[in-house]
């Protein structure tokens, strides 16, 4: 098992914010993937 760092760097400290908001916009496409994926499975399904 690694060992937790607490400490950052300061080029963590400036990458940090790009890594949030590209999990955040990556989290935000599955869940749109995920609810047209439903949608389209249940259309079809009616068929």
């Amino acid at each position: 098992m690694l060992p937790i760092r607490s400490e950052l760097l300061p080029s963590e400290c400036m990458i940090n914010p790009t890594l949030q908001r590209m999990s955040h916009l990556v989290q935000s496409f599955s869940v749109v993937f995920l609810y047209w994926f439903y949608v389209f499975h249940e259309l079809r399904a009616e068929n």
